[in-house]
């Protein structure tokens, strides 16, 4: 009964294996308020399957909105598209997809969320917002809703700018009548976000389920959510604010804290920087002020008066005071299990502070739905993932491992011959991995791809002549900008198309990691430059510290070599997206054992390993014509 509901709701006449156990896991996830963590291959149709069961569930009432969770804008937007492709026979059915002030504002450009906060506030009170016109804003919703039921952000973007509505205010009406949501995960995992949308994205009667696609990325990203990091540059900028707007007390406070920053990262012989205790800030304010909140309350107050005027004067909205604020803020007030250090950023060449939680409990956010499924391609080990979300106490909790038929085939060879550890980075050894990659490319036709694992060896290769040294087309998708890495991913698909050779180097965990397909047939060979193991930080050290406390096993691992393998897995899955996919993958790094390969590799992923210090040697029947 339960197989004939879902394959209902289905465009395709059958589906893939795996595909109907996901909808089931998801509409049962759903029907009684379990949670699931499921890993199945990337390309499989994980989104299609869960939206199979989340529908079905919608369709009966079990539930009345499911609430999508991604990491980026882009797959949000996807996941409304694969919606439209189900058979929806109930027309009363919405759903679309959200995005922030900082993505979506018509009137204010180039600021974070938070400021654009403040600025849209301002400019509210003051009636001063060109795109805050309600007639426009409701001839708007009454258009989309009339027209649409599944609505991607971009879309509703696109009909704001055509009837000069405020996207944001467009948006959040319609979400009160959406039941599918799909979202970036601050909506949900970042608690001051959280706070703004709750009451309309999760109604109290426990009616909500959520999904959050590419979990893999989880963990990381809700420590990230919940850090601050500052620049040393930022805070001279804001020193020279403050004096120009005669805040002398607030300007000098912040002096004294700079030379005293500086004078103990002089002092130091760490290479990956130093902890700052929080007495060490709290002394200096103490001279200038009675207490922590005296302070706090007075920088608040600048930092309002400052970004209130630039935006009703129509400035481009900045404040690098707001910035050290923050910073200062959650430092001074944070809990004990935060972490701060100053380190000297050798990409940037600016020492830079930082502040993050060792932890981070989402049994409190979990709590809010009726069901929640996590599915990835890369979850293993998940008995683990669980565990670090702390989910551990749920009885409830599903385990969903795709194992078999097998999920396309991965040629490993792992490069024995050279290591990028911290200690053994060096001129020399970029120059070793770069002629390495000359000669590969020279033996290679068509798509090769370079994952480095991390921009300081990105750098390194760069400065020895990297992109001069290959043939054929070289692009190096260095930039900060999402846009511009894709248009490098678009322009390097299509050279391939066209029979030319072209390589494609980035950094992985950057802007093409998430979401992005780029089919063997484009890409048959990909090396993996080094293995991005979290360099050993006093934020690292301690965190493995706590973890052991904790009672967990191999906290080392957990800190370190975990997150690495994660990005490599991912990495390899980008290549396979289909079951019949084919993909060469050398890991150029001698830290890549058998034992960590088997460990780690999803089990849904067929491949043959090879060890080698010359890959060329194993790389015969790959290159040979067939």
């Amino acid at each position: 009964m339960l197989i004939n509901e879902l394959l209902s709701l289905s465009p395709y006449p059958s589906l893939r294996p795996g595909q109907l156990k996901i909808a089931k896991i998801v509409y049962e996830s759903m029907a009684y308020g379990r949670y699931a963590a499921l890993e199945a291959p990337c390309g499989l149709g994980k989104t299609l399957a869960s939206l199979l069961g989340a529908l079905l569930s919608l369709s009966k009432g079990i539930i009345k909105k499911v609430i999508w969770l991604t990491r980026t804008i882009n797959e949000s937007d996807k996941v409304i598209e694969e919606a439209r492709k189900l058979k929806i026979e109930d027309a009363s059915l919405k759903g679309l997809s959200i995005r922030g002030r900082a993505s979506s504002c018509l009137y204010l450009q180039g600021a974070d969320e938070d400021l654009m906060h403040i600025a849209c506030r301002a400019l509210r009170s003051e009636a001063s917002c060109p795109y805050l016109n309600q007639e426009n804003i409701d001839s708007c919703i009454e258009y989309l809703d009339q027209n649409f039921n599944l609505l991607t952000s971009l879309e509703i973007l696109e009909e704001c700018k055509r009837q000069k509505a405020c996207p944001l205010a467009v948006m959040k009406r319609l979400t009160r009548k959406s039941q599918i949501i799909a979202l970036t995960y601050p909506y949900i995992f970042n608690r001051a976000i959280r706070k703004a949308y709750l009451r309309i994205l999760i109604p109290r009667d426990g009616s909500v389920a959520a999904i959050v696609d590419e979990a893999h990325n989880l963990l990381d990203s809700v420590v990230e959510y919940n850090s601050r990091t500052l620049r040393f540059s930022t805070l001279y900028d804001s020193i020279d604010e403050l004096y120009l707007r005669d805040e002398v007390k607030l300007a000098k406070l912040l002096e004294d804290v700079t030379f005293t920053l500086e004078d103990l990262m002089t002092k130091s012989a760490s290479t990956y920087g130093i902890e700052i205790p929080r007495n060490v800030v709290e002394r200096i304010v103490i001279n200038y002020y009675e207490n922590i909140f005296e302070y706090l309350n007075k920088m608040r107050e600048v930092v309002l008066s400052i970004v209130t005027l630039r935006a009703l004067k129509g400035f481009t909205i900045r404040c690098h005071t707001y910035s050290v604020y923050c910073f200062l803020k959650q430092f001074l007030e944070a809990p004990s299990d935060y972490v701060a250090w100053l380190y000297q950023d050798t990409e940037k060449n600016v020492l830079r502070l930082e502040m993050k939680p060792l932890i981070y409990d989402i049994s409190d956010t979990v709590r809010l739905f009726h069901g929640m499924v996590f599915m990835s391609g890369t979850l293993s080990p998940i008995r683990k993932y669980i565990a670090l979300l702390n989910l551990s106490h749920h009885a409830e909790i599903r385990i969903m491992k795709y194992v078999k038929p097998k999920y396309g085939h991965a040629f490993l060879v792992i490069d024995t011959s050279l290591s990028t550890t911290l200690k053994e980075r060096s001129t020399s050894l970029y120059k070793k991995i770069t002629y390495k990659l000359k000669a590969l490319r020279e033996h290679i036709k068509g798509g090769l791809g370079v994952f480095v694992s991390s921009y300081s060896i990105l750098q390194g290769l760069k400065g020895v002549g990297l992109k001069d040294l290959m043939t054929g087309l070289t692009i190096i998708d260095d930039h900060a900008k999402p846009l511009y890495s894709m248009e490098s991913l678009s322009f390097f698909k299509e050279y391939v198309k066209k029979g030319f050779n072209a390589t494609l180097i980035s950094v992985m965990g950057g802007r093409l990691s998430e979401g992005i397909d780029i089919p063997s047939s484009i890409m048959p060979i990909a090396i993996i430059v080094g293995m991005p193991i979290p360099e050993p930080n006093p934020y690292s050290l301690k965190k493995v510290k706590k973890l052991r406390e904790q009672g967990l096993k191999n906290p080392y691992g957990t800190v370190f070599i975990e997150p690495a393998m994660r990005k490599v897995a991912q990495t390899i899955g980008r290549l396979i997206r289909s079951p019949h996919d084919k993909a060469t993958i050398i890991l150029m790094d001698k830290r890549y054992r058998k034992d960590i390969i088997m460990k780690y590799m999803p089990k849904w992923l067929e491949f043959d390993l090879c060890m080698t210090d010359n890959p060329l040697c194993c790389l015969h029947d790959v290159l040979s014509p067939s």
